[in-house]
């Protein structure tokens, strides 16, 4: 996948010639692939699937709607807000006192207020670096199917659904990219975050309702507090407004 976003950029930057500036407005719709980070992925297995060390997820996607506000005459400082949809899952099977077949995942909404520096943004392309304040709110449910039950633990054969009670959080994303113009209306965007999902707003609870089950990331007794991060890598079309032609 990383190398297929590296030909597709090339091509894109190879075909254009040097036509416009940045324009002063841009919406960016994006899509692409999340990694999730210890301690939000993990291997779920007989020693651990009790201990809350990890949520347990391997991969995700994502999807983005953002907004780049010029504040200054060159375009060189642009204030960014929006959000992505952000969609984990993960799966294993492993022997407790019976077998096991684990499914889980986990979805994580995230709005974003930030700033953003383009280096050369009366260029064709524009490579920048950001910085967002995110507000993240987390949903899931995880499925557990007994599929060979034995003798001392039949009850538990079938499976058992939980669902994540709902929980807010509040974060940091870093990243960085490259803003491609096709023409006066039209571009690309290529780049990439880091996200810290839960810096602020961190608990612990000790109960929950029937069928239910709680975040928990922050440090309790002898469980460790919980850092929620994942690398996120996009690749969208972007839409100018306000654009003004290169003298």
């Amino acid at each position: 996948m990383k190398k297929a976003f590296a030909v597709l950029m090339f091509l894109i930057i190879a075909s254009l010639g040097g036509i416009y500036a940045q324009p002063k407005f841009v919406v960016a719709v994006t899509g692409g692939y999340d990694l999730p980070l210890p301690q939000l992925k993990g291997t779920i297995d007989s020693a651990n699937s009790s201990l809350g060390e990890s949520y347990f997820v391997k991969t995700g996607f994502n999807l983005g709607l953002t907004g780049k506000y010029a504040v200054d005459k060159k375009g060189r400082i642009r204030i960014t807000f929006g959000g992505s949809y952000n969609k984990f899952t993960g799966e294993e099977s492993y022997s407790h006192t019976n077998d096991i077949d684990f499914h889980t995942n986990m979805s994580i909404l995230s709005a974003n207020l930030g700033a953003e520096y383009s280096f050369t943004p009366r260029e064709k392309t524009a490579p920048f670096v950001g910085l967002d304040l995110t507000g993240n709110f987390f949903s899931g449910k995880t499925e557990e199917t007994v599929t060979a039950a034995s003798t001392t633990d039949h009850d538990n054969f079938g499976t058992t659904t939980s669902t994540l009670k709902s929980a807010s959080r509040f974060g940091l994303a870093i990243g960085g990219g490259v803003d491609v113009a096709f023409n006066k209306s039209i571009g690309a965007i290529f780049g990439a975050k880091y996200h810290f999902a839960n810096l602020v707003g961190r608990e612990y609870l000790t109960t929950s309702a029937a069928g239910e089950y709680n975040l928990n990331d922050k440090e309790n007794a002898s469980i460790k507090a919980k850092n929620i991060m994942y690398f996120q890598i996009y690749l969208g079309l972007t839409f100018h407004f306000g654009q003004q032609k290169k003298k």
